[in-house]
């Protein structure tokens, strides 16, 4: 089984090394999860107009927390949390200095276990499948609905295993090579969001691009990445169930 101790390396490793805000491959990609998250997060300010607590659990360089905190919560009262694994994402993170933000490094569940803090705005971005074993994704799930405030929104950006199993088995079909699963992931059981959260809702915000890129464009040729393949499926209207990262929206 792989160790906390074997994911921190792995992650301080990609952001020492990293020169980009972010170490994700897939630069359109990327952008569309941006903006989904974005998107429902002015949709709950919007509604909600008192002083915000925001958590975001696996904040990396601080990337996503510039973005919303500068562009989206301007006119907001608010104060944003970023908890990661990694000890060099939270000092690329520390190093933007952004209002009402602060960063730590830890391990998810034991923050969980140390703050009495709950939130308006709990947010994930691959996060949760950081979590390598389901007892544990479980538990995780537990603790964010239990640290979520009454009228409160949680965001999970997150590859589920049925999802990942769709996309391969049209690979299969197509007499393509599988998909290569990254090894320090555990894709999320989608039936996990359903059972421990009464209220969930599923988006499928990439799906005509992950259908283009990942299904139709390895049919043709080998594909590379941030091709002009990629910049084109991006910009479609977004529609199916292709998509192999979900956008989870949970309330409680």
């Amino acid at each position: 089984m792989t160790s906390k101790e074997n994911l921190t390396k792995v992650w301080d490793k990609y952001y020492e090394k990293s020169k980009k805000n972010y170490i994700l491959k897939d630069d359109n990609f990327f952008k569309l999860e941006i903006q989904a998250i974005s998107d429902q997060i002015s949709f709950y300010i919007k509604k909600n107009k008192r002083p915000l607590k925001i958590l975001e659990l696996g904040s990396g360089s601080g990337y996503l927390a510039s973005i919303i905190c500068t562009k989206i919560f301007k006119k907001s009262q608010y104060h944003y949390l970023g908890v990661d694994f990694s000890q060099q994402g939270i000092n690329k993170a520390n190093k933007r200095k952004i209002k009402n933000c602060s960063f730590i490094q830890s391990d998810f569940l034991d923050f969980f276990s140390r703050t009495k803090e709950n939130f308006d705005i709990i947010i994930t971005q691959r996060s949760i499948m950081a979590i390598m074993n389901n007892t544990d994704e479980k538990k995780l799930l537990n603790l964010i609905r239990d640290h979520m405030k009454q009228n409160s929104v949680g965001i999970f950006s997150e590859v589920t295993i049925q999802a990942f199993k769709k996309l391969q088995t049209l690979h299969k079909k197509l007499g393509l090579e599988p998909i290569e699963k990254v090894w320090h992931s555990h894709h999320l059981d989608e039936s996990f969001i359903k059972k421990i959260f009464s209220h969930s809702e599923m988006i499928d915000y990439s799906s005509t691009y992950w259908l283009i890129t990942r299904v139709i464009y390895p049919y043709f040729e080998e594909p590379k990445h941030n091709s002009l393949i990629h910049s084109f499926a991006s910009k479609l209207l977004q529609s199916g169930d292709y998509g192999m990262v979900k956008l989870f929206l949970v309330k409680k």
